[in-house]
């Protein structure tokens, strides 16, 4: 029952701590808005674009990169879990094998896309105040990192959920 309470508190904690996360996000995400204005108002048309292009790149190879890893460690809990001579266990490692191929090129994604990065920071740094350019930097480094943080949060508050559940389950089952 007091592990039950517990549980549910450290639920509420990392629901708010994920509505912060979102507000966080929210905020840089208008950071970045308005230092895509500036890049459109300093550089090329191309340049912008090539911009645009590389700060959309940033989210969906980080959401790539995190997606493909969480089911790589599930797919290993998976065989972990199950008898040597299980029948899915062929199946399991042929699927780890698929995700670690498409972990390594989505790696080789985010090492193009890092240094289109640094294509696009030397322009930036030309084109930029150094406050703007900062203003930059910041944006596009917490852009990964709350995605990150956004991912980890959720994936924890799903299993505490999955956590309490089977508490209460085994409670209810202990008073039968």
């Amino acid at each position: 029952e007091e592990l039950v309470q517990r549980l549910g508190k450290k639920l509420l904690v990392l629901t708010n701590e994920q509505t912060n996360i979102a507000e966080e996000s929210n905020a840089n995400d208008l950071l970045g808005n308005d230092v895509a204005l500036k890049v459109a108002q300093k550089v090329r048309p191309t340049d912008a674009s090539k911009f645009r292009s590389y700060v959309d790149d940033v989210g969906y190879i980080t959401m790539l990169l995190l997606s493909l890893s969480g089911r790589l460690a599930r797919t290993e809990n998976a065989l972990h879990m199950i008898d040597s001579n299980h029948p899915d266990k062929k199946i399991l490692e042929a699927k780890r094998e698929r995700l670690l191929e498409q972990l390594d090129e989505a790696k080789q994604l985010k090492d193009d896309i890092d240094q289109r990065g640094a294509t696009i920071a030397r322009i930036l740094e030309q084109a930029l105040t150094l406050e703007e350019y900062t203003d930059y930097d910041y944006f596009i480094n917490m852009k990964a990192k709350l995605i990150v943080d956004s991912r980890e949060i959720a994936d924890k508050i799903k299993l505490g959920e999955e956590q309490l559940i089977a508490l209460k389950d085994t409670l209810v089952q202990s008073e039968c």
